[in-house]
């Protein structure tokens, strides 16, 4: 994989025991890799992760859940740990606890409240290109704004159409909202193991939203064949290639970290943009904001 390349993905990964000596194997430093916070595991466990990958040379990128955040003084405690371990960039989301561990109930108070500690973390937030089953369209723009001014950048929840991307950057972009977008795109796994991890990440409830579409009707009946991703990557890139919002992809594994190396080493450079076809879209897996 090339310099080039790899300043253009970044690795979404779940904080799992094995992830230390798995991710080497696929994926070399200074890459860039995003961790989860999962709501049975809480924030603990994913700053652990992170200053970890961190000294071993990774550029991470904890997410922190303001719902499982029990308090201002373990969240200043969590924050000094990553700036020890040199962690300058967290992701922040709702999380999917449904009452709050403690004064934080969304991305936005957190936002803020981190910002107020330290002003030098750069700060991503949500982006939702086929909307949220529990959200109008209306509700997620006011929410975009209000968080813009002190975000970083924005990554957009996991699409599988890389035209319904392409309309949500033109979207944000005529709402004067000028984040460098980071595009969610499924890893190559399998499609029952994506649905599987899916719920098993706190996303469950919206997977009744696939239910209508081909490559979920082929779940449903027992099949279990891969998706594709390095077409929709490239897809992407057509659509996005010479945009100055697009920052890259954002790849979500689901820790199934063998089968990247063949994806990363197919991922098209900021030149190329080949692939005119069209894919339909597949919502799966929105989340809190």
């Amino acid at each position: 994989m090339s310099k080039e390349v790899a300043a253009r993905v970044r690795l979404e990964v779940v904080p799992s025991a094995d992830l230390l000596t798995q991710l080497p194997l696929a994926f070399d430093t200074p890459g860039s890799v995003s961790v989860t916070c999962l709501p049975h595991h809480g924030p603990v466990r994913t700053v652990e992760a992170s200053t970890s990958l961190a000294r071993l040379g990774y550029h991470t990128v904890p997410h922190l859940a303001a719902r499982s955040i029990t308090s201002q003084t373990e969240l200043h405690s969590l924050l000094r740990q990553l700036q020890d371990a040199g962690v300058s960039e967290l992701f922040l989301v709702a999380g999917d606890r449904r009452t709050p561990a403690g004064p934080y109930s969304w991305s936005g108070q957190l936002l803020g409240a981190i910002k107020a500690y330290s002003p030098e973390f750069s700060l991503g937030i949500a982006g939702y290109p086929e909307g949220h089953p529990e959200l109008s369209q209306e509700q997620l723009m006011i929410s975009l704004q209000a968080k813009a001014p002190l975000a970083s950048s924005l990554v957009t929840q996991m699409c599988f159409s890389a035209q319904a991307i392409s309309r949500y950057v033109r979207t944000i972009r005529n709402s004067d909202v000028k984040l460098p977008v980071w595009v969610g795109v499924p890893g190559p796994v399998s499609i029952k193991k994506l649905v599987s991890m899916g719920a098993r990440l706190g996303v469950g409830r919206s997977l009744k939203l696939a239910r209508g579409t081909g490559m979920a009707g082929a779940l449903w009946r027992g099949g279990d064949f891969n998706y594709d991703s390095a077409q929709l990557i490239r897809q992407v890139h057509h659509e996005l290639g010479g945009d100055p919002l697009f920052a890259g992809v954002h790849v979500y594994t689901f820790n199934d970290l063998a089968r990247l190396p063949g994806l990363l080493d197919s991922l098209p450079t900021q030149q190329q943009s080949s692939l005119p076809q069209r894919v339909a879209a597949h919502p799966l897996f929105p989340a809190k904001i």
